[in-house]
């Protein structure tokens, strides 16, 4: 049986804990007037998380750079609407604590998906060479 690398498979995992979230949100009752600025949609981060789950499969360092360079797109993205913390962006009292939390929660994923999935590629790079 082929040895897949563990990094490649906690960045799989990382991704698709973020991939759930952004699923599980669009049920809350905020969604339609905040879910645009506190998180990537599913559709968005879908094609990441299928790239990886292939690449850790198959071992394909090229899925895994092509993913993480999607993902560090997506973080560069979801700076635009830091407005979410500072009060630039409207939030209701009732909806504040919730979309504030998702919003830290999918900055911290996005950026241990960019930072695990760049390091993994390094380590596999550095490993064959």
């Amino acid at each position: 049986m082929k040895e897949r690398s563990l990094l490649y498979f906690i960045t799989a995992v990382t991704a698709s804990v973020l991939f759930l979230v952004s699923i599980i949100i669009r049920s809350l009752d905020w969604f339609g007037s905040y879910g645009y600025a506190v998180m990537p949609t599913m559709y968005e981060l879908f094609i990441p998380v299928v790239l990886l789950w292939v690449g850790w499969y198959f071992q394909n360092k090229g899925f895994l750079l092509s993913a993480s360079v999607l993902v560090a797109v997506l973080f560069g993205q979801h700076f635009n609407y830091t407005g979410v913390l500072n009060g630039d962006i409207f939030i209701l009292s009732t909806y504040a604590p919730m979309v504030k939390t998702v919003y830290v929660l999918g900055f911290i994923l996005l950026l241990s998906v960019t930072g695990i999935g760049f390091y993994s590629y390094l380590k596999m790079h550095i490993s064959k060479q």
